[in-house]
């Protein structure tokens, strides 16, 4: 589902350049739930932004469900994007002007024809959202506004789901609600989940961990082999 081929990212800094991504290589196959962790500035966010076709890499490229994305145009990457991937923000990255419910349907209306209210419905009520449908981003609890994001991940049944420190911003209940959320809508519809966290209790729940230190990957082990 995933295929990363000899990946490197580096900004010019002045007169310097700073290697970000040194050559990272994997591939994951469809529903697994990777983890990927490492200090910060490790590289970490970096890669998850490059798979989510936020950035370009500097060298190699990016695969995603076999459409290769690092030299897309902006429109078919953009299309890619809607189509392929749900994204989990640590900030939740709502519109405040756009009630819960408008929120789960954005992606939607801008990626697909004919009416999701039927599934936004349904996925709000998966997360315990039924009651606040009206309610904007601002009369909603962090742990609220982040279930919304959830919904609106899995709209449109992307084969894909990247989340970046997606309870990062919660307290511990409210984490582990998310997080519970986040890894039984995985399973249930075979999504393949990639998820930056610092958190060893998080990453011990996915299949499979990537480890990362300067740019590079430095261990790669599924759950199996780590018992």
């Amino acid at each position: 589902m995933i295929e990363v081929r000899g990946l490197r990212k580096s900004i010019r800094n002045g007169a310097r350049t700073v290697e970000i991504l040194r050559g990272i290589d994997f591939t994951v196959p469809q529903g697994q739930f990777v983890a990927i962790m490492g200090a910060s500035g490790s590289g970490k966010s970096t890669l998850l932004g490059l798979l989510a076709g936020l950035d370009s890499p500097s060298e190699g490229d990016v695969i995603l469900d076999g459409v290769s994305i690092a030299h897309l145009a902006e429109d078919k990457l953009a299309e890619v994007r809607g189509r392929k991937i749900g994204f989990v923000f640590q900030s939740y990255q709502l519109i405040p002007t756009l009630t819960a419910l408008e929120n789960v349907l954005l992606p939607y209306e801008l990626n697909a024809s004919g009416n999701g209210r039927k599934k936004a419905l349904e996925l709000l009520d998966a997360v315990g959202l039924s009651d606040r449908l009206q309610h904007y981003p601002v009369q909603l609890s962090g742990g609220e506004q982040q279930r919304v994001a959830l919904a609106r991940a899995f709209v449109l049944d992307p084969p894909i789901v990247l989340a970046d420190e997606p309870t990062g911003n919660l307290d511990s209940r409210n984490g582990k609600h998310v997080l519970d959320l986040l890894t039984t809508r995985q399973r249930d519809s075979s999504t393949t989940l990639v998820m930056v966290t610092h958190d060893p209790q998080i990453a011990a729940q996915a299949d499979r961990q990537i480890h990362m230190r300067d740019g590079v990957v430095v261990a790669d082990q599924l759950a199996a082999e780590e018992a």
